[in-house]
């Protein structure tokens, strides 16, 4: 999608004044070419694209630009890639309330199915794994 918009030659407002982008020696995730990989950055390199934020918007579009052939650098501060909505918001909680919903219904429906369940118990810490 990029490389077809925006021919490699002419990219001025992708890289700094001296028509290159060297990211400097630091925490950095890198998506590069097809090849999505993360990694930390243990040299400068040239990029073609440098993306800050790998929640979800930041992410997905570096994978993006990497499979259309940019060379792409996405800066986290994070461990992990995907924000708050993909780590700790949206998707845990919804997976949380998933799995206390079927801890209702095995303690309390199951009875009403003529459904005899043994002694059940949450584990709240392998639940926050799930």
């Amino acid at each position: 999608m990029f490389s077809h918009m925006i021919p490699r030659a002419s990219r001025p407002l992708l890289r700094s004044a001296n028509n290159t982008f060297r990211a400097s020696p630091s925490t950095l995730y890198l998506v590069d070419k097809v090849q999505s990989r993360r990694s930390y950055a243990t040299e400068t390199e040239e990029k073609d694209l440098v993306i800050i934020g790998g929640g979800v918007a930041g992410y997905v579009a570096a994978i993006k630009a990497g499979q259309e052939g940019l060379k792409v650098a996405c800066i986290e501060k994070r461990g992990s890639l995907g924000g708050t909505c993909l780590n700790v918001g949206c998707i845990p909680s919804k997976s949380l309330l998933n799995n206390s919903h079927l801890y209702h219904q095995i303690l309390h429906d199951t009875k009403n199915r003529g459904i005899e369940v043994g002694d059940v118990k949450l584990n709240l810490k392998q639940m926050m794994k799930a």
